[in-house]
């Protein structure tokens, strides 16, 4: 090879090379996570990142994704990330190293496309070359696809119920992850959430506190926060600031899921919740909990109709069993009546006299002369969206008490919502063995 070819060949490489280096990474981090970025994240989340992120057409990067509870949390790290130039990084569960927006599946990706020609064939072509705005979608995406909350409990660490804020996140491995949204004065909270399976719907806004308690031997549930990027590799233990102390109040407590949110707002409360306010929340955040559940059997009603249309099956398999039934929901529903019905023995409740106390009073008592037109004023369930029907809480609390509201999606809608009086049986083995 002579001289100048070797030095075409060198330049050739370098020129490859530093073109490659610019368009490498999905975006370029110009600075690096400090305390003010830190401090700047929970307030960006309380008012910046609201439950409709991602359907607002005019924000190109978020419109229209589909994403789990998991991917919500991951996802609001990295536009978090993204918007302040900040490198962001994880664990990579697929190979024990470390992933960041330094990765390349994407440089100079075309995306394979198709077109139907005037003769019925179809054509195969390669569309433009990915933008920036396209990797940071697909990243999100593909982030979304290798994670999962077990991942979650890898990436963050336990903070100390005083110290939560908005940002952090109450996670539950396998199961289920909320947002801390907010946190007003009186230590009372707010939640994003989004539910399995992955679709694209609005985030799920409770004006309360997670219907949970960490329990988790393994200290991976709970309050957490994400690691700084040196702790990544790191018992979560190690990391400053990490606190153990919520399993220790939980397990003081018994482990009961009332007592505890109380211990977490008496915690984070600068002024007492007037008692009014605290009803008026637990009634709002009741209702939220139930009209939730209408998308959500709906979905699966839907579901099995979609499989026994296109596939002939009448079952669903154990993974779209645990996806589409609602035990974990149902109980958290039960929960949320006990916690405000609980609210009525407190020594206030006969002294004091607002709109909704008659309402609340009327939910668990079926002769009392509130009507149920009356009561779903207040807050009217769509259970039966093509019927029409609503449905009123006291009508829910009466099929909960009855034990007829079913959580198995293979159930009819009526056995569903506890209106049946025929006793639901299962019969698909997805059904029986869960």
């Amino acid at each position: 090879m002579t001289r100048f070819l070797k030095r075409l060949l060198a330049a050739s490489t370098v020129a490859l090379f530093s073109a490659t280096g610019a368009q490498a990474a999905i975006w370029t981090a110009e600075n690096e996570w400090n305390d003010a970025y830190e401090e700047g994240f929970p307030e960006w989340v309380r008012t910046g990142f609201g439950k409709d992120a991602f359907h607002k057409p005019e924000d190109k990067a978020l419109f229209g994704l589909a994403l789990d509870c998991a991917d919500v949390i991951y996802a609001m790290r990295i536009i978090y990330a993204y918007k302040h130039k900040l490198p962001f990084k994880i664990n990579d569960p697929r190979n024990g190293r470390i992933l960041s927006n330094e990765f390349t599946k994407w440089d100079g990706f075309r995306e394979k496309r198709r077109h139907e020609n005037d003769d019925g064939s179809w054509s195969t072509y390669e569309g433009p070359e990915y933008t920036e705005i396209d990797k940071l979608r697909a990243f999100i995406n593909f982030v979304g696809d290798i994670t999962s909350t077990i991942n979650l409990a890898q990436d963050t660490y336990p903070v100390a119920l005083e110290d939560v804020r908005p940002g952090d996140m109450f996670l539950l491995p396998r199961n289920h992850a909320y947002i801390v949204k907010d946190i007003d004065p009186s230590g009372a909270m707010t939640t994003l959430s989004h539910s399995s399976p992955r679709a694209w719907r609005i985030m799920a806004e409770i004006n309360d506190f997670p219907a949970e308690v960490p329990e988790d031997k393994r200290k991976r549930d709970g309050y957490r926060r994400f690691k700084p990027h040196d702790y990544l590799k790191k018992n979560a233990m190690s990391v400053p600031g990490a606190s153990a102390e919520q399993w220790k109040v939980a397990a003081s407590l018994g482990g009961d899921r009332e007592a505890f949110k109380l211990a977490t707002q008496t915690a984070l409360a600068k002024i007492k919740e007037p008692l009014d306010a605290k009803a008026e929340r637990l009634f709002t955040a009741l209702c939220d909990y139930t009209v939730q559940r209408v998308d959500i059997v709906n979905e699966s009603l839907s579901y099995l109709n979609t499989i026994e249309v296109n596939n002939g099956r009448q079952c669903m398999t154990f993974g779209e069993y645990a996806q589409h039934s609602t035990p974990g929901r149902d109980k958290k529903l039960t929960g949320q009546f006990k916690l405000l019905r609980s609210l009525m023995q407190d020594p206030e409740w006969e002294q004091e006299y607002f709109g909704l106390k008659p309402v609340i009073e009327a939910l668990f008592d079926p002769e009392d002369a509130v009507s149920e037109e009356e009561i779903g004023t207040y807050c009217a369930v769509p259970f039966d969206i093509r019927g029409g029907r609503q449905m009123t809480l006291r009508e829910i609390w009466r099929g909960i008490e009855n034990g007829r509201l079913v959580a198995d999606p293979h159930a009819p809608l009526d056995s569903r919502w506890g209106i049946s009086r025929e006793p639901w049986l299962p019969k698909c083995e997805s059904a029986l063995r869960s």
